[in-house]
């Protein structure tokens, strides 16, 4: 007999006669086996220890087998299940098929009919599938919590990659410029089932009109003056693989139509070409501006747009997800330290108040720029005048940035900073956060706070006065 762990087939039957001659007959394969007589004794089952599949009698003592399949399917959504039916249940087993249930035997069942069944069945290694699914969507998770952050943005980026990832979707990525999108689009590729084939990105702004489609679909030799060899197109290296396009909306529309019949036909023309051939890829795309907006100024295709939205996935600009500013700027300095052979170094508190002030219009790409220009020019720690950051407070929104400052409130005054020093790039919200903190920190100690903070008395004392007016508000 087999250990249970590598073939267990669980069978579910009122007729104790049709359990123990199934018994047998696996048992005789070199199948592990449990039986059951009800959908009680069935549900109980499934619950201690995962089958590798399942044979499911349509008429049990109650729960009846559609709400065991249906409670088969809820712990183990890809489970397969053989429903075993009467000849006059040939129509329920038809209905269970389309509940979900794998395939149907009939009785009197031939015994050559069962085994080609379970043997089919667990070669489908839906097991292994989902182990692996499991694996890669952890994977995908980890993976973006090192390059991109832990957000809860992030987090939720994160889970629309896995949700899509293994489906052959195409995707629409919606992110301002310097978000990340190509980044998406990797994650998105290499938790697919075509990871181990090409990922090859196209930046549709980059390529010049007239040369798009020989970009993309490739030439013969002779198709135009110079073409004296066959290039292939970005399809076709893509084969088998993930084609992002990214800044898609920049795409002539002559081009669009040539790509809404690829997607739909599934085949290319080299220019010049007569011969059609098939390709096999799936489709990424991405736009800093929102697509839709772009169909209605008559920018893009409509029935393009329709057909590549089948999933959306928008990334949140970095001033929306300030949790990730200070993680991507230790992960920027420590790399750029390290290419400059340089001392591993830190941030200021300042610096790092700093960072989580600013809007960054510039998202992610601007950040990388900020830290390495600053790595290169200071000598043991980032400072302020390192980062080079110019406020326009005018228009740049105020960040929430008050829960960073209860880890920095001791560290702010061992640095020996005034209150003004700490929030001559801030405005007010920042130097009521101090306040509060320092007296949480002084418990309550007003003298004790005004020292630290380097004010006197009376200020801190109408400072606290205007704070309390405020909140009153």
């Amino acid at each position: 007999m087999k250990n249970i762990d590598s073939g267990y087939i669980l069978i579910i039957d009122d007729n104790k006669d049709i359990c123990d001659l199934l018994t047998y007959l696996l048992e005789q394969e070199g199948y592990a086996t449990k039986s059951g007589y009800d959908g009680n004794s069935a549900i109980k089952l499934l619950s201690e220890h995962e089958p590798d599949v399942l044979l499911l009698d349509s008429i049990i003592p109650e729960p009846n087998g559609m709400a065991v399949l249906a409670k088969a399917h809820e712990l183990y959504p890809q489970l397969p299940v053989i429903i075993i039916t009467g000849n006059a249940g040939i129509l329920g087993a038809v209905c269970a098929i389309k509940a979900g249930a794998w395939d149907y035997i009939a009785k009197p069942f031939d015994n050559k009919r069962v085994l080609e069944l379970v043997d089919r069945a667990i070669a489908t290694g839906w097991r292994k599938h989902n182990s692996d699914n499991s694996r890669a969507n952890r994977e995908t998770k980890v993976r973006m919590a090192n390059m991109m952050g832990n957000s809860n943005e992030i987090q939720s980026v994160a889970k629309d990659i896995v949700r899509v990832a293994h489906t052959g979707f195409s995707v629409i990525i919606q992110g301002e410029t310097g978000t990340g999108k190509e980044l998406i689009a990797k994650n998105i590729h290499l938790a697919s089932k075509r990871a181990s084939y090409p990922f090859i990105p196209v930046d549709c702004g980059a390529i010049a009109e007239s040369l798009i489609e020989n970009e993309l679909f490739g030439h013969e030799k002779g198709s135009y003056t110079g073409a004296d060899s066959i290039r292939m197109g970005k399809f076709e290296a893509a084969e088998g693989g993930t084609l992002f396009l990214d800044e898609i909306a920049n795409m002539p529309l002559a081009s669009q139509a040539k790509l809404l019949r690829v997607l739909q036909e599934r085949v290319i023309y080299r220019l010049g070409g007569v011969k059609a051939i098939p390709v096999n890829v799936r489709i990424l795309a991405a736009s800093h501006e929102s697509l839709l907006d772009a169909v209605v100024k008559g920018k893009f295709r409509e029935d393009l747009y329709y057909r590549l939205n089948e999933y959306v996935i928008r990334i949140p600009a970095l001033r929306e997800r300030i949790d990730d500013i200070l993680f991507l700027a230790n992960r920027f300095i420590a790399a750029t330290c390290a290419e400059l052979g340089k001392e591993p170094m830190e941030f200021t508190i300042a610096a790092k108040a700093i960072l989580l002030r600013y809007a960054w219009p510039g998202n992610v790409r601007e950040l990388r720029a900020v830290i390495r220009r600053a790595a290169l020019i200071a000598d043991q720690q980032i400072d302020i005048d390192n980062l080079g950051l110019v406020f326009k407070e005018d228009v740049l929104p105020v960040l929430p940035i008050k829960k960073y400052y209860a880890d920095y409130v001791q560290d702010f005054c061992y640095e020996g900073k005034s209150l003004k020093a700490m929030t001559q790039y801030n405005v007010n919200q920042m130097e009521r956060i101090i306040i509060k903190e320092v007296l949480l920190k002084t418990n309550n100690n007003k003298a004790e706070a005004a020292r630290l903070l380097d004010i006197d008395y009376k200020t801190l004392y109408n400072k606290l006065k205007k704070i309390n007016q405020d909140e009153e508000l």
